[in-house]
């Protein structure tokens, strides 16, 4: 008899416990997955791109990563984040990942700057600099 209400105990606690729900409700979560399809002259080229936002109470964050290509063929991933705490681009490539935080910004593009790095944004380029070492990125077609 015992271990009848010994086993019916831990099974109620089991369904009470299954219920109850974790993490955050007022964090909302939207992402996007966008395939863009263009016509110049008669040349097809696409881009993807990703985008998230993320609503935590009265703060909201917007991230857009899109995919870049080096010269040498080598690609980035590349991440501009808005919120209110600032506005950054994050590069990712070679598992290494530089942030930095934007510095100024125009109609097409900004400047992002911060620890002797500079990452300057202009419509579909980037170039990093940090010392000597330029890097240029063009953002990649064809995906």
């Amino acid at each position: 008899m015992k271990r009848q209400i010994l086993v019916l105990g831990a099974a109620m606690l089991f369904l009470v416990g299954c219920k109850k729900e974790s993490g955050n409700q007022n964090v909302i979560k939207q992402e996007n997955v966008e395939t863009t399809v263009t016509n110049n002259n008669g040349v097809i080229d696409s881009t993807t791109s990703s985008s998230k936002i993320v609503k935590n109470g009265d703060q909201e964050t917007q991230e857009y990563t899109y995919r870049y290509v080096a010269e040498d063929g080598s690609s980035a991933n590349v991440t501009f984040t808005n919120s209110d705490a600032g506005n950054y681009v994050s590069i990712r490539s070679n598992n290494k990942t530089i942030r930095v935080k934007q510095k100024e910004a125009w109609a097409k593009g900004a400047i992002y700057e911060e620890n002797g790095v500079e990452v300057k944004s202009e419509g579909d380029n980037i170039t990093i600099t940090q010392g000597n070492n330029v890097i240029e990125l063009r953002k990649a077609k064809g995906q």
